[in-house]
């Protein structure tokens, strides 16, 4: 009986004396070229690409968004769900398939609301 007792005492003492966790906060550094002065939008690092472009999508709470591309006609190309955090979120889209063209990157909330919109030509 003394052994459980025991056993059940330091059990009890080493749970109790654990730090609690603490949230772990990542930060990202956004580069001059992609900042979003606003609460909400997105913005590419350039408006010519070729085979990827790099972007960040600025959201006002995490989610689940949409990434979709469209092209002069305004008919939907491609589209990608993600799930991004509140704030910055720096992404790479791959255009290597697409015809050159000029094309709308839309940033869409899930029930498809548009947030933001950006131009690119691929070249």
């Amino acid at each position: 009986m003394k052994k459980i007792f025991l056993a059940l005492t330091l059990l009890l003492a080493v749970s109790c004396s654990q730090d609690p966790l603490e949230p772990i906060i990542v930060t990202i550094d956004i580069p001059e070229n992609l900042k979003i002065e606003g609460l909400t939008g997105i913005k590419t690092e350039s408006v010519i690409v070729e085979s990827e472009v790099r972007m960040n999508v600025k959201l006002p709470y995490t989610g689940v968004y949409r990434i979709k591309i469209r092209d002069i006609e305004n008919n939907l190309v491609s589209q990608e769900k993600i799930t991004a955090n509140e704030g910055d979120n720096l992404l790479k889209v791959y255009v290597n398939t697409l015809p050159k063209s000029s094309y709308k990157l839309e940033l869409t909330n899930d029930i498809h609301k548009v947030l933001g919109i950006e131009t690119i030509v691929v070249n």
